[in-house]
């Protein structure tokens, strides 16, 4: 799958590089972020379609977030956000290059991804959807039914089927594959609204509640969290638990505190040979002697605290494995099958160190079911 970058200029025009109107092209249009069950029918759709035509299933992707940027510049005087802020985009659920890898692996030839600014918003939708006309030789739109585009977010379904009805390109729809609606709270009021919930505003509320075995049904893959392996007090270590403690610029949204049932995987040191795409793919395969079942915490280590003190929120991570793996600076990638329970604070070593075995005894039973039941599937 080849992957292209554009930004627009400051008026907001993006300049698209020639090749990509080489060939007729299936297009779809998104954020992607999460890359759930609904997004994987979109995109099936579209590879579908393409390989009908002898087209190329493209999809353009759109970073970062329409939401980061509206929401930033409507506080701040319709200023863009600062780059800081874009690389940790504190809603971000999965991290572009995981949103790229599953792309390629359902078929897409072609992604660009494409930096959403303001002046690039204020776009109409029908300016916008020439321009892939023209310059993408896009013949066949795909879209999701609830899907808007355009300045003011006016270039509706409706619409855009209309613009369709003129011969200028072909409107595939895709209905909404999930179980329906829910409704979920708002975050500044007792009033609650609707949702699909196969989407990613709902998947992004139950990462946050740590209902991560829902996200899992949403996904159809575990959540997952990836950074550096950094030191830490090696508190665990002496309690016969070693973790791998992730940095804190770590990527992927963080489940609620809690402890949680799931799988560690080593990708290696970013010089390592093997941290190729092939290579990245074998280590994340089912069986690989890279991936490890753990028992993962997220917290503030609240029995070690004295009154009044406070720690950042910390993810480490417990590879139930009968010897201790060295992991310092290698990238890991952690992912979340099941909740076991929420954070206490014990009244010492001894009673944790307890907890702590009960933890990894669970770990191997929910992850051993689980890997059959993937192998089955």
């Amino acid at each position: 799958m080849k992957v292209s970058q554009v930004s627009p200029d400051e008026s907001g025009i993006v300049s698209w590089p020639g090749t990509l109107g080489a060939r007729s092209s299936v297009v779809t249009i998104g954020v992607f972020d999460g890359m759930h069950r609904g997004h994987q029918a979109l995109l099936r759709r579209v590879v579908e379609l393409a390989a009908k035509g002898q087209n190329r299933p493209m999809a353009l992707v759109f970073d970062p977030s329409p939401k980061l940027v509206h929401s930033y510049a409507d506080s701040h005087d319709m200023v863009e956000p600062p780059s800081d802020l874009i690389r940790h985009d504190p809603d971000q659920i999965m991290p572009m290059e995981e949103r790229l890898r599953l792309m390629a692996q359902l078929g897409l030839e072609q992604v660009v991804v494409v930096r959403y600014t303001l002046a690039f918003a204020a776009k109409s939708y029908r300016f916008f959807l020439k321009q892939l006309t023209e310059r993408l030789a896009m013949r066949t739109l795909v879209l999701g039914r609830d899907a808007r585009m355009g300045a003011g977010r006016s270039g509706d379904i409706g619409a855009i089927g209309a613009l369709a009805d003129t011969g200028l390109f072909n409107l595939e729809v895709v209905d909404d594959q999930g179980p329906g609606d829910c409704m979920l709270p708002d975050a500044d009021s007792l009033e609650r609204h609707q949702v699909r919930a196969w989407s990613s505003t709902h998947l992004r509320q139950l990462i946050q509640d740590g209902d991560v075995d829902a996200a899992l049904d949403i996904l159809g893959r575990p959540h997952l969290v990836q950074g550096t392996v950094v030191h830490g007090e090696q508190r665990g270590r002496r309690l016969g638990f070693p973790t791998a403690n992730l940095a804190s610029d770590s990527q992927g949204m963080m489940p609620a505190d809690g402890v949680y049932a799931g799988w560690l995987v080593d990708l290696g040191l970013p010089t390592d040979p093997m941290a190729t795409p092939e290579g990245r793919e074998g280590r994340l395969a089912q069986g690989s002697p890279w991936r490890m079942p753990a028992a993962i915490s997220i917290g503030t280590k609240e029995t070690f605290l004295a009154p009044g003190e406070h720690m950042p929120q910390v993810l480490e991570a417990n590879a139930v494995r009968p010897d201790w793996v060295d992991l310092y600076g290698h990238r890991v990638r952690v992912e979340f099958l099941s909740r076991l329970r929420g954070q206490h604070r014990y009244a010492g070593e001894e009673p944790l160190k307890r907890q702590l075995a009960l933890d990894a005894d669970r770990t191997l039973e929910l992850t051993k079911a689980a890997e059959r039941a993937f192998s089955v599937n």
